[in-house]
């Protein structure tokens, strides 16, 4: 990508993001009611004062911690059954009608049935992990399906599947897949694991603040969290994406 096409993504991005301000403010001055759509300007007020809160940065640390968990489990997790998957054509048989599943319970279901079995400040991360873990093994089998045919034979000439092999051949080639699987779990599992805060109230959390704002009208604070929140995805796409570039090299 040349340094014209990396400008002109840049303009566009900017312009995606006034475009979604311009939406906000029509709509607040539409539908005219505070309690619905805050203004901006008290929104820009909110998120002001929970930046200059302490708290604000222990909650966000958090729940950042949680989605590291949530994420690297889920990694190990998938990474096995899909080392399963192409060691047996059985197993991956098996396991397919399980990961529909995972993809298509609703969560708040998995939330509430958590809810008997875990903690409630456990219960998040297990959501996350559930919602997290059928992307990443369908990233990661992808990947491994979309390996040249060509290497996989020779692959197989020279050893069987061992741990070397998927070290050496198969891990970097699905590289791409893999940072892809990631990008994808951040927000989805962000979403997950706030909904299943804010119904489990496990205290000290993006969810339980937003219930508590919620119980008292205070709208704005509820954007300015998920305007916070929309900031952790949004930084951690872009380190994700530099490390991409940096491994690439």
């Amino acid at each position: 990508m040349n340094s014209l096409d990396k400008r002109n993504d840049t303009i566009f991005f900017i312009l995606g993001i006034i475009s979604i301000f311009i939406f906000w403010l029509i709509l607040s001055v539409t539908i005219n009611n505070e309690f619905a759509v805050p203004k901006i300007d008290k929104t820009t007020n909110a998120l002001a004062h929970l930046l200059s809160d302490g708290r604000t940065y222990n909650i966000l640390g958090r729940t950042i911690l949680k989605i590291v968990i949530a994420i690297s489990i889920s990694f190990i997790v998938s990474l096995a059954l899909v080392i399963l998957s192409t060691l047996s054509r059985k197993f991956k048989a098996f396991i397919a009608p399980i990961i529909t599943l995972l993809k298509t319970v609703p969560v708040v279901v998995v939330i509430l049935l958590f809810l008997f079995l875990f903690s409630r400040n456990s219960t998040p991360i297990y959501v996350s992990l559930l919602v997290i873990m059928p992307i990443m093994y369908e990233a990661l089998l992808n990947g491994i399906n979309n390996i040249d045919d060509s290497i996989i034979n020779e692959t197989k000439m020279l050893s069987k599947t061992n741990l070397f092999i998927l070290r050496k051949v198969y891990i970097p080639l699905t590289k791409p897949y893999i940072m892809l699987s990631i990008l994808q779990s951040v927000g989805l599992g962000l979403k997950a694991m706030v909904m299943a805060e804010l119904i489990a109230q496990t205290k000290n959390s993006i969810g339980y603040e937003m219930g508590e704002y919620r119980s008292f009208l205070d709208m704005e604070y509820i954007f300015a969290w998920g305007i916070l929140m929309i900031s952790i995805v949004i930084i951690v796409e872009i380190f994700i994406r530099k490390l991409k570039k940096k491994i690439a090299l």
